[in-house]
Parts: C-alpha cells; sequence; structure tokens
C-alpha cells in the first residue's frame, strides 16, 4: 500500500522516551511508526535529516479576541499564522464574555474555520448564575473546562456595563456545579486565574498618591496577590471536589501551596507561562512586559523550571495577547498582555532542552501531551500514535538565529525578547498531514483549521 506521506531519517519524542523510527501518514492520520525500512512506499518523502520530529505543540492559553474591539477574522488570520510558524498545531481560546456561551462558541467556531490556519479548542468564561447553569451544555458541546478570572472586577472589570466581575459567590457555585459534574465521570474542570485585585488596587493607589511609578509591574501587582488568591481557590476547590486547574503560576511559593494541597487531596494541575520560565524584571522592558500576572524575579524564573523537572507544573503555555505597541505608550495607562507564540517553542528549546533545564522529553510533556490529555484532545492531539492527527515539528536543536525585532504574523508589533539569540528552530510543521509551516514561514491554506471538541 502506498501511503501519501513518509518522513524518515528521524527519531521521534514521546513524553516518555524516544523512538529510532520515522513515521508513515495517510488521510492526514499516523498509519505507521517504524524502522525506515519497514516504513510503507509513499508519494512523499521528507527527509528529517537526523533531527527530532515531536507532536505539534498544544497551546493551552490564547487569546484570539484580543484586545477588545479587534476585527475578529483579522485577529484569527494574524495569530493562527503566528502559532503555526512556531510549531503550534493546536490552540486552546478563552472566549469573550457572553450571556448564551454556546451560541457565542457557535459564532465564533463559524468565523474561526473560515480563517484560521490551525486547529482549535475552547475554553468558556464563567461570570454569572446563568453561566454556571450553562457549564453542562458546554460539556456537551466539547468545552471541558471554565475559566474564572478573579481579578477583573471594579476599575479592572473586563464586561463593564454588564458585569462588574465575580465574587467569591460565583467561584463556590463554579466549583459546585463543576464538581457536581466531575463525580458523574466527566473530564471537566475550572481554570483559576489567582490574583486578589483589591490588594494591587491599595498598593496601585499609594503608588499614586506619592507620584511615584514603579520600577515594574510586579512591584505594584505583588507576589501576595497571587499567593492570597491561590490559596483561597485551593481551599474552596478542597472543601467542593472540584478539580482546578491554575493559569500562568508565576511566584515560587505557590510551590508549597501545591504541595499541602495535594497532599490533601485537592486534584489540581498547574501552569505556568514561557515568559514566566524566561523573563525577569532584570531583563525586559517595564512596560512592554506589563502583564497580568506580573513578570517575576529571576529565583521565580529557577524554581518554576525546577517544578516543571519534577512535574509539579503540568503544562508550559504562553497566555498569547496580541497588544500593539501603540497600547504601550507609558507605564500606568499601558494595556496589559504581550505576544509570544512566536517564540513559544524555540525559547522552550533554547532556554530548556539546549540549557539543560529540561529534557526533549519533558517539552513534549508540558507543551504537547499534558495538554492535549486535560482538555479532553487526546488521541487525537498531543502524541505521534497510530490513529492519532498527524500533527508534528521537526526541530532542529543546533540552529541558531536571532529573535526578531517584531513578530513576523502576528497583530501585535513588538517582542520583549528581541534581539535574543535562540537556539533551537522549528523548521517543518505539518497538521493533519498538511505542512502548514516551513523555516518559519506560512505555507498552509487559510480556513483548514478546525474546532476540535474536548472528550
Amino acid at each position: 500500500m502506498q501511503v501519501d506521506t513518509v518522513i524518515t531519517n528521524c527519531s521521534i519524542v514521546r513524553h516518555d522516551g524516544i523512538i529510532d523510527a520515522g513515521l508513515a501518514i495517510e488521510q492526514g492520520k499516523v498509519v505507521a511508526v517504524a524502522k525506515d525500512s519497514e516504513l510503507p512506499p509513499a508519494k512523499k518523502t521528507i527527509d528529517g535529516k537526523g533531527n527530532y520530529v515531536i507532536p505539534g505543540v498544544v497551546d493551552a492559553h490564547v487569546h484570539l479576541q484580543y484586545p477588545p474591539g479587534v476585527d475578529p477574522e483579522a485577529n484569527i488570520r494574524a495569530e493562527t499564522k503566528a502559532c503555526a510558524a512556531a510549531g503550534c498545531t493546536t490552540l486552546i481560546h478563552l472566549l469573550a464574555p457572553a450571556d448564551n456561551i454556546k451560541k457565542r462558541a457557535k459564532d465564533f467556531v463559524e468565523l474561526y474555520e473560515k480563517n484560521a490556519y490551525m486547529d482549535l479548542a475552547l475554553s468558556a468564561r464563567i461570570y454569572t448564575r446563568e453561566n454556571v447553569s450553562q457549564i453542562s451544555e458546554l460539556y456537551d458541546y466539547g468545552i471541558n473546562s471554565v475559566k474564572l478570572l478573579l481579578p477583573y472586577k471594579g476599575s479592572e472589570a473586563v464586561w463593564k456595563g454588564r458585569v462588574g466581575g465575580i465574587d467569591d459567590g460565583i467561584v463556590y457555585l463554579t466549583f459546585k456545579e463543576v464538581a457536581r459534574l466531575a463525580s458523574q465521570g466527566r473530564n471537566v474542570f475550572v481554570r483559576v486565574h489567582c490574583e486578589n485585585v483589591e490588594i494591587f488596587l491599595a498598593m496601585k493607589s499609594e503608588f499614586m498618591d506619592k507620584g511615584k511609578e514603579p520600577g515594574s509591574w510586579n512591584e505594584v501587582r505583588s507576589r501576595a496577590c497571587e499567593q492570597e488568591s491561590m490559596q483561597k481557590c485551593l481551599y474552596l476547590a478542597g472543601i467542593t471536589g472540584c478539580p482546578i486547574y491554575v493559569v500562568h503560576m508565576t511566584i515560587k511559593e505557590g510551590l508549597s501551596l501545591l504541595a499541602k494541597a495535594r497532599a490533601e487531596g485537592v486534584n489540581v494541575m498547574t501552569e505556568t507561562c514561557v515568559q514566566y520560565l524566561t523573563q525577569n524584571t532584570d531583563n525586559v522592558d517595564p512596560v512592554l512586559s506589563k502583564v497580568n500576572p506580573p513578570i517575576r524575579e529571576s529565583e521565580d524564573n529557577e524554581k518554576l523550571w525546577e517544578a516543571l523537572r519534577s512535574g509539579s507544573i503540568s503544562v508550559v503555555a504562553t497566555d498569547h495577547a496580541p497588544v500593539p505597541k501603540s497600547m504601550k505608550q507609558n507605564f500606568w495607562d499601558a494595556t496589559v498582555g504581550m505576544p509570544g507564540s512566536e517564540t513559544f517553542l524555540p525559547l522552550m528549546l533554547s532556554e530548556g532542552v539546549n540549557k539543560g533545564r529540561i529534557s526533549i522529553e519533558k517539552l513534549v510533556d508540558v507543551c504537547c501531551y499534558s495538554p492535549a490529555g486535560k482538555f479532553g484532545l487526546t488521541p487525537r492531539k498531543g502524541v505521534l500514535d497510530i490513529g492519532a492527527d498527524a500533527d508534528l515539528v521537526l526541530i532542529d536543536l543546533d540552529k541558531e538565529d536571532i529573535a526578531p525585532e517584531n513578530p513576523v504574523y502576528s497583530n501585535s508589533d513588538f517582542s520583549t525578547v528581541a534581539g535574543k539569540k535562540i537556539k533551537g528552530w522549528p523548521v517543518l510543521t505539518m497538521l493533519r498531514g498538511k505542512i502548514i509551516a516551513k523555516d518559519g514561514k506560512i505555507s498552509g491554506e487559510r480556513g483548514y483549521g478546525r474546532y476540535v471538541p474536548g472528550q
């Protein structure tokens, strides 16, 4: 039997080991993993040139409808190109607020599938009791996670004019409902953005009353904000029996909180982001890097790497939020958020694998396998097993280049790692058996991306 494509002269990296083998692809699926001599004949052969092949990256934390007011279709086109160019084949997008979340999801999927270059899964925000009542039907539509944005209320509210934010009552009710669904055997969980906004607002007022500008966002939105909120969420998850997922953890103090909660039986999974591993208050511009939660200190970087190695942190993502530089003109008024997709995998290869902080297998675990599993996308995504989607990245660990001044594809026109020397780059990316990027340039087709429901 002749297949569509074989990839030879490579090694396949799994989360649990490396296989000295190539693979065969037919109709968008992996149909064989074998020694080169045992692979079937193919219409097309790709020489891996002795490099590693990893599953396509699953970015568990992306904001495609950001900043508010952007053209959604233009953003989908630009940001899915940005993700795909650097080896990401599936992203988890957080839907904008809505009274009827399922309708919002269907409308977004329709726009997405007309414009996207890569695949999609979804997560939903919860703001109201009516939103809480919709969680079960969201699960049936393939959305197995909901998110609670604890710090966005008052003057920080996202959904201004409709809902001022969420209180602990909504947190508790959401936890109770998700715990009920989980007890029925459903793979469902709550994502929590842990920051205490009241502490932040008080600290901000102190600085502004003195007419003083902090040296970094970390000074005014301190680690105490994150630590207190995380502790509360872990406690409420414990007493309700709710599975939770702590997004973008930044602080070293969070590791002891996680250990204690897990010892007490709390079902908690934790994510950090590439910027919290590689950037700190000493190596970034304080305005361009303004993000919630803040970029922390170098000691936090190293503790988070340690937590990846030990398994305390299970997922690395980007929290990609494509803010333009025009919205980053001064410290206090700068819009939070920054791009990260186009340097996500290269930074993890360069700062993680090539500097010996994590193994290549661990990278596959935290960037591919674990996020795919948590969001219900396996066995289609995050693995290179027979029957899986042929989503893969050929990487050259020895390739060296400089991070560009600005992203190539993203609508965000600045980079917080511009000029950084990076060793380790993706050289070819396939989605469902089709090449969508090569040497950092998009070769895929607009509208090829598809919604993949979580299971």
